[in-house]
C-alpha cells in the first residue's frame, strides 16, 4: 500500500480535526489567524463531549456526532456573545479584534505552517514506511484494539472506553478516548484499516495540529512579525522531543494529540489574561474559547490540563502583578487590596488540589537518567534523554531570551519556558521521593511526556531570536536597498529583505532536517518494521490476520498470547479475542484457558472455562514476545497447538497457525 492510496484518509482527518472547531471559533467572533489556530483544539472538544453525550441519548458514534455538536455548541456561542447585556463591550462582540493582522502575516504564518508541514510529514513518513505499518511497542496494542472497540460498540466515550481492557464502571472504566474516536472515525468514513486510520491521524496531530497551534501561539506572543511566524512554522520541525519521541516512546499516541493542541491552550489564557500585543479580545469571548479549549485537551489526555496548570502560572502572575501595580497608581481602597489577595490565595489552593487530584494512580517505575545540571543541560540544548544537542534553535532561544530580559517585556514568557524545564528536571535529574512524586507524578514521572512540553516555549522564544537577529541586520538590507536601481521599471529595494526571509528559512529548515531529527528517525525506524528480533507481527503474521475475517466467524471469540501480538486480531481482522491488551483483568476461567487449552480433550475443568469464556479459535503466534517479559510465558495452554488434540489447524502462514478448537463440543 502506498501513501498516496491514503489521501481520502487524510482529507477526511483534516476536515474533521479543522471543520467543527473552525464553525465553533467563527461563532465567538475569532476571525483569520485566530479561528485557524483555535480550530484544532475546539474541533478536539466537539469530539470529546460529544462522544461522551451520545451514549446517553442512545446515539452510536459516528459523524453525525460531531456534526450535530459542532452545530449546537456554535448556536449556543453565538446566542451567548449576542445577548443585548454584553453590547457593553464593543458594538458588537462579535466583531473580531485583529490589530495588524493583514495579508503579509496572514501569508508568512500560512507558508510557516505548510513547510513545518512538509517536513514534518517527510519524517514521520520516513518514520512509519508502509501506511500499515504499525508501532510494534506494548502501548500500541491497547491503542489499536481501543480504536477497533469504538468501531464494534458504537461507544467513543472516555467514560466506557477502559471497559476494553477490564474496566468495571467508574473510573475503572475511564481513559481518555479523543484520538481514538478519531481513528474511528476516519475508518468509518473511508473504510481504511485501523492501522491506517491511526497513522493518518497521528500524521495529522503531528504534522498539521501541531504547526498551526505553535504557529498562532508565536502570532498571539510576538505580534504581526511574518518573519517570526514563517521562523516558527520551520522550526517546529526541528525537534525530537515533539512529535518523534512520542511516536516511538510508549507509543504514547493520545499524548501526542493532547500535546499538538496545547499551544492554543496556552494562548487562550494569555487571551483571558489580556497580554496579547495586538491580540486583545473582549473578555466574554476570550473566556469562553478557554473553557471551550480544556474539555479537548482533557479528554485528549488528563495531562494536558496539569500542564495548562503548570504554564498558566507565570502568565497569570504577570496579570496579577499589572493589576496590583495599576491599583498601587490609582491609590485602591484597602478592601479591594484584601479582596484581591483573598481570590489569589484561593486561586492558588484551587490549583495546588487540581495538581494533587488530576493525576493516575502513583508510579515511580521511570528512574532518573540524569544529573540535575546535566538535564539542565539537556534543556538548554534540547537535546532530552541524552540525545544530541539542537544547535541552531537553542541558540536563537538563548538570543530570544535575552531580547526578553534586556526589554523586560514579556518575562512570562521566560517563566512558561522556566516551568517546562523545571518539570522535565525534575523527572530527569531528582531522586525518587516526594518532590518528583509532587510535581512530576502526573506523567509518571515519565522524562519523555515531559520532555515534549519544551518545544512549545523554544519555538517562540527563537522565533523571538529570529526577530532580534533580523533587527540587527534591518540597517544593512536597507543600506543594499537604496544601491539597488530599478530595472525596467520595477523597483528592487524589496529584494534584500525577501533574498534574507528566503535564507533564513532555508538555512533554519536545513537545520532542522539534518540535526538530531534525521538521526533519530533513522534509528527508530525498527520499531514499526515487521520482521525484527523484537517485533510481534510479522509479515507472515500480517498476512494471516488479513484474512482471518473470512476464516472466523463474526462471533467467534479467539485466544491469544497479547505478549506475542495475537491480540492484534481485533484490531487487524474484527474478530473478538479473549485478552484485547498485556494488562486486561483476567477472570479465573481465562487463566485456565491460557494455562491449559491444549489439554481441553482430556480436562472436563478446561472445557468448562472454554464454554464460559466461549473461546472457539486460537491463534499460535510463536515465542517472539514484546520485551521477552515474564509474563508473557503465562500462557503454555497456546503454544505447540500442533500437537494438542483439542484443536485443529485451520489456515497457517509460516510460523502463525490459526486453530479450531475442536474439543468440548
Amino acid at each position: 500500500m502506498s501513501w498516496l492510496e491514503t489521501l481520502p484518509a487524510l482529507l477526511v482527518a483534516l476536515a474533521i480535526v479543522l471543520l467543527p472547531g473552525a464553525a465553533l471559533a467563527w461563532s465567538l467572533g475569532f476571525r483569520r489567524t485566530s479561528l485557524v489556530g483555535l480550530a484544532p483544539v475546539l474541533s478536539l472538544s466537539i469530539a470529546g463531549v460529544g462522544a461522551i453525550l451520545a451514549p446517553f441519548l442512545g446515539v452510536e458514534w459516528g459523524i453525525g456526532v460531531v456534526v450535530v455538536t459542532a452545530v449546537l455548541a456554535s448556536a449556543a456561542c453565538w446566542a451567548i456573545t449576542q445577548r443585548p447585556w454584553e453590547r457593553y463591550q464593543g458594538r458588537s462582540i462579535q466583531r473580531p479584534v485583529q490589530h495588524g493582522d493583514g495579508w503579509p502575516t496572514l501569508a508568512a504564518g500560512a507558508i510557516g505552517v505548510a513547510a513545518g508541514a512538509f517536513l514534518i510529514a517527510r519524517r514521520f513518513i520516513q518514520l512509519v514506511g508502509m501506511p500499515d505499518n504499525i508501532s510494534q511497542r506494548y502501548d500500541n496494542v491497547f491503542h489499536l484494539n481501543a480504536v477497533r472497540y469504538v468501531l464494534d460498540t458504537g461507544n467513543a466515550s472516555t467514560l466506557n472506553l477502559g471497559s476494553m481492557a477490564g474496566g468495571t464502571g467508574g473510573l475503572s472504566s475511564v481513559y481518555p478516548a479523543v484520538w481514538h474516536s478519531l481513528g474511528a472515525l476516519v475508518s468509518q468514513l473511508t473504510g481504511a484499516s485501523v492501522p491506517v486510520s491511526v497513522n493518518i491521524v497521528n500524521l495529522v496531530a503531528s504534522a498539521v495540529i501541531w504547526p498551526i497551534s505553535v504557529v498562532f501561539l508565536t502570532r498571539v506572543i510576538i505580534g504581526a512579525r511574518p518573519v517570526g511566524l514563517m521562523a516558527a512554522g520551520v522550526m517546529s520541525a526541528g525537534f525530537l522531543a515533539f512529535p518523534y519521541l512520542l511516536l516511538v516512546w510508549g507509543p504514547l499516541f493520545p499524548n501526542l494529540l493532547s500535546v499538538s493542541a496545547l499551544p492554543a491552550g496556552v494562548a487562550a489564557v494569555i487571551f483571558v489574561c489580556r497580554l496579547s500585543p495586538t491580540l486583545r479580545e473582549p473578555p466574554l469571548r476570550a473566556w469562553l474559547v478557554l473553557l471551550m479549549a480544556v474539555p479537548g485537551l482533557a479528554l485528549s489526555h488528563m495531562s494536558a490540563v496539569n500542564a495548562l496548570l503548570a504554564f498558566s502560572i507565570p502568565i497569570v502572575l504577570a496579570r496579577l502583578f499589572l493589576y496590583v501595580r495599576q491599583m498601587i497608581r490609582t491609590k485602591a481602597s484597602v478592601a479591594k487590596f484584601a479582596a484581591v489577595a483573598l481570590a489569589s490565595v484561593a486561586g492558588a489552593v484551587a490549583v495546588v488540589l487540581a495538581w494533587q487530584k488530576l493525576r493516575p494512580a502513583p508510579y515511580n517505575g521511570w528512574t532518573p537518567h540524569q544529573t540535575v545540571p546535566g538535564a539542565i543541560g539537556e534543556v538548554i540544548a534540547n537535546g532530552p534523554m541524552k540525545t544530541d544537542a539542537t544547535l541552531l534553535i537553542s541558540v536563537l532561544a538563548l538570543v530570544g531570551i535575552a531580547r526578553i530580559i534586556r526589554r523586560r517585556s514579556q518575562l512570562w514568557l521566560f517563566g512558561c519556558y522556566v516551568v517546562a524545564g523545571f518539570l522535565y528536571v525534575v523527572a530527569a535529574g531528582f531522586a525518587a521521593g516526594w518532590a518528583r512524586a509532587f510535581f512530576t507524578g502526573t506523567w509518571y514521572q515519565d522524562t519523555y511526556r515531559l520532555a515534549s512540553y519544551l518545544p512549545i516555549f523554544v519555538v517562540v522564544l527563537a522565533a523571538l531570536g529570529v526577530l532580534a537577529t533580523a533587527d540587527a541586520v534591518k540597517p544593512v538590507a536597507r543600506m543594499l536597498a537604496l544601491r539597488l536601481r530599478p530595472v525596467r521599471g520595477i523597483r528592487l529595494s524589496g529584494v534584500p529583505g525577501f533574498a534574507g526571509l528566503l535564507a533564513s528559512c532555508l538555512v533554519l529548515g536545513w537545520a532542522a532536517q539534518t540535526g538530531p531529527v534525521r538521526g533519530y528517525v533513522a534509528s527508530s525506524q525498527y520499531f514499526f518494521e515487521r520482521d525484527t528480533k523484537d517485533s510481534i507481527v510479522s509479515s507472515d503474521e500480517y498476512a494471516l490476520l488479513a484474512r482471518l475475517d473470512s476464516e472466523v466467524p463474526e462471533d467467534a471469540v479467539i485466544a491469544v498470547n497479547p505478549w506475542n501480538g495475537g491480540a492484534l486480531a481485533y484490531a487487524f481482522a474484527d474478530r473478538k479475542v479473549l485478552e484485547f491488551h498485556m494488562g486486561q483483568r483476567e477472570s479465573k476461567s481465562m487463566r485456565v484457558v491460557a494455562e491449559s487449552l491444549a489439554e481441553a480433550d482430556s480436562s472436563p475443568g478446561v472445557c468448562d472455562a472454554v464454554r464460559e469464556t466461549k473461546v472457539s479459535y486460537a491463534l499460535d503466534f510463536g515465542k517472539q514476545y514484546l520485551l521477552d517479559h515474564p509474563e508473557s510465558r503465562t500462557y503454555p495452554g497456546l503454544q505447540d497447538l500442533a500437537s494438542s488434540d483439542a484443536v485443529q489447524l485451520v489456515d497457517q502462514q509460516g510460523n502463525a497457525k490459526l486453530f479450531k478448537v475442536v474439543a468440548c463440543s
